[in-house]
């Protein structure tokens, strides 16, 4: 009885701190979804997203002109959210911003709805991975 006790507290913790460490990853794309996820998205979601978006969004970064659902797909919730919901903040776990995420509403609808996107990034706009194209081996700026 004892065996499966410390079995089920060993998989416990091992769940808790594999789900704690997603959502406080300094590296923001680790808290989204997967790629395949993003890929089902674009193909079967995408209607009336720029093309430019899209390749962006696959790529795991978050662009001008992007939807706050795109941004929450990419990088999960907001660690903090500020002027009723139009600017998101993601945080490291002990409270330091890594990215600002300013939102605004968008004046043309796409299907009939007006969505918040992205007017301005403050901060990391790579949410802590590298900016396309460039490898660990590169130093960034």
């Amino acid at each position: 009885m004892n065996r499966l006790k410390l079995s089920l507290l060993v998989m416990g913790t091992i769940a808790l701190f594999g789900c704690s460490n997603r959502h406080t990853s300094p590296i923001l794309i680790d808290r989204g979804v997967q790629v395949y996820e993003r890929e089902y998205q674009v193909t079967q979601e995408g209607f009336g997203i720029d093309s430019r978006l899209k390749k962006i969004f696959l790529q795991g970064y978050i662009e001008e002109g992007m939807n706050q659902d795109m941004v929450n797909m990419l990088w999960g919730p907001p660690d903090r959210e500020f002027d009723d919901g139009t600017t998101w903040e993601f945080t490291t776990s002990r409270g330091d911003l890594i990215t600002r995420v300013k939102f605004k509403r968008n004046e043309t609808p796409r299907l009939g709805i007006f969505e918040m996107t992205v007017v301005s990034i403050e901060g990391d706009r790579y949410g802590g991975s590298l900016p396309p194209g460039q490898t660990s081996d590169k130093k960034r700026d």
